[in-house]
């Protein structure tokens, strides 16, 4: 039969060892936070660089042959990327980062999709929402109705051709100009 003490040192050891238990579980979540964190921002410098081998050792092995769709010339200019973490969600073994990339003042937040591998390593799966910053379109608006200006286009035909760059632009197409010496109906 089981005495007071020992079921009080019984009750004391298991919650101890459950606390044991949730701490540890505590520090491997922060730690998986901490890695996708890092993962996600040496993708995205990987991408501001160019560096095709980087990234497609960041990427997982089914996507790998992104990597040279994704490679660019390297981006060098005077202004940097300036990235800051909006929000970092983990699932099991899948992770979200939403990241703000900002640069000559036009952002974009992209979500950068992660799977954790077999053998505990981030890799980025996809990426989602990484849609160009309206502020851009505003001033590349600005300059085409400029150029059109100072071209002597008449204004009514500036606006139209604004407006039709702006629809274009939504329906994901492209708009064709058309010569000079073509009459308008």
């Amino acid at each position: 039969m089981v005495t007071g003490p020992l079921s009080q040192k019984f009750v004391i050891i298991a919650l101890i060892a459950m606390g044991l238990c949730l701490v540890v579980w505590g520090a491997q979540r922060l730690y998986d936070r901490y890695k996708v964190k890092q993962v996600a921002l040496e993708f995205v410098k990987a991408l501001e660089t160019g560096n095709e081998n980087q990234i497609r050792a960041l990427l997982t092995p089914e996507k790998a042959e992104l990597a040279a769709k994704l490679k660019q010339d390297s981006q060098d200019g005077i202004e940097s990327l300036d990235y800051r973490f909006l929000e970092v969600r983990l699932t099991g073994n899948t992770a979200e980062a939403r990241i703000q990339i900002q640069k000559s003042g036009y952002a974009i937040k992209p979500d950068i999709h992660l799977i954790k591998s077999s053998t505990g390593v981030w890799k980025v799966d996809s990426i989602s929402q990484a849609k160009v910053d309206p502020l851009w379109y505003d001033q590349e608006d600005r300059l085409y109705r400029e150029k059109l200006t100072k071209d002597d286009v008449p204004p009514t035909q500036v606006e139209g051709r604004v407006l039709a760059k702006k629809l274009a632009r939504a329906l994901n197409t492209t708009v064709k100009e058309s010569s000079p010496d073509q009459v308008d109906p």
